[in-house]
């Protein structure tokens, strides 16, 4: 509650008791002046003619008597719950749920946004720091805070070029996040799919994509999204595949990709045609990076997302509160994470 006009005026400094409307219990009247009556420290001492220092030990005996028990409203309560209760179920070392917003803003957006917080707020001196693709991708590169306070950080693409849609690629969403902390920029400067597979090998022998590729292995964290293979997916816009050449994975389980590898129900890798074709880190390389934010929800990634987090590529995740409800009621529960 915010103070009403001429609180302070109206009540003068007195002995340190508490006014006669407020009972005579100076706890009490600290209690109720700062709590119900929003008042700050100063002018709760002004009015019980104590020091500030005093109405500080007065709110603590209240709080330790049970005069005050804070209470976080529920609508707010729910979100760091059900964080807590992700993290022990599927191993995690860090979670952040977002609140439910009534569908008023992208979820995409929404959960980028929230973790590129997450992301700038983690950094550490040298750094190396490698980005996958995606819409939530986008959004995390473009809203991430900017800052040049953390020194000798890199940002490396882990995932080959994908043209086709240049607003989802892997080298706009590593360009942005370099620019936007002030990090040297290592793009892959190869096709994330090729036309066969001596092609590949023949683009990776090359120097330049030798000496990326040891960068991408010297990485410290990774920021990486998923996507799931049913029509309209994430997957499937990007330009990088095909239907007719998703279908053979479906037919073997797979259920999404993680940095554009195929997974199935339990994180298992689905192997097929594409990995000889396909330039970008591998699915155990992935699993070696020390730190692994995962930024991704809504409900057609719900199924892929938990085979990420059972597959143990994910240790820290940031993802909105309806798919967190539906993590938690998803099982089995998850293998260890390291």
């Amino acid at each position: 509650m915010k103070r009403s006009p001429g609180a302070v005026k109206n009540h003068r400094a007195r002995p340190a008791s508490a006014p006669l409307e407020l009972g005579l219990d100076t706890v009490m009247a600290a209690a109720w002046l700062y709590y119900h009556d929003g008042l700050n420290q100063a002018d709760v001492a002004e009015i019980i003619g104590v020091s500030r220092a005093s109405v500080v030990n007065y709110l603590q005996e209240a709080r330790d008597r049970g005069i005050v028990r804070v209470v976080l409203a529920p609508e707010q309560e729910a979100p760091i719950d059900l964080a807590y209760r992700l993290k022990e179920k599927y191993a995690l070392t860090g979670c952040l749920v977002i609140p439910d917003d009534g569908g008023r803003t992208d979820p995409a957006w929404r959960i980028g946004s929230a973790g590129g917080r997450v992301l700038s707020a983690t950094l550490a001196p040298g750094d190396i720091v490698g980005v996958a693709w995606g819409r939530t991708l986008l959004a995390l590169s473009q809203t991430i805070p900017e800052t040049t306070a953390v020194p000798n950080l890199s940002v490396v693409q882990i995932v080959g070029s994908m043209l086709a849609t240049y607003e989802l690629s892997p080298e706009l969403c590593t360009s942005n996040i370099a620019a936007r902390i002030g990090a040297r920029c290592v793009n892959l400067h190869a096709p994330a799919l090729v036309s066969r597979r001596d092609v590949r090998e023949l683009i990776l022998s090359e120097p330049a994509i030798v000496e990326q590729l040891r960068i991408i292995g010297a990485c410290t964290r990774v920021v990486f999204s998923v996507a799931g293979v049913e029509p309209g997916s994430t997957l499937l816009h990007s330009g990088l595949v095909s239907a007719a050449e998703v279908k053979p994975y479906v037919k073997k389980w797979a259920v999404g990709v993680v940095a554009g590898r195929f997974i199935d129900r339990d994180g298992a890798p689905v192997a097929g045609f594409l990995d000889e074709r396909f330039i970008g880190i591998a699915l155990p390389d992935l699993k070696r990076i020390p730190e692994r934010l995962c930024v991704a929800g809504g409900p057609q990634k719900t199924t892929v997302l938990r085979a990420a987090l059972v597959g143990g590529y994910v240790t820290t995740l940031v993802t909105d509160e309806r798919t967190a409800r539906a993590l938690m009621a998803a099982e089995p529960k998850a293998r260890s994470r390291r």
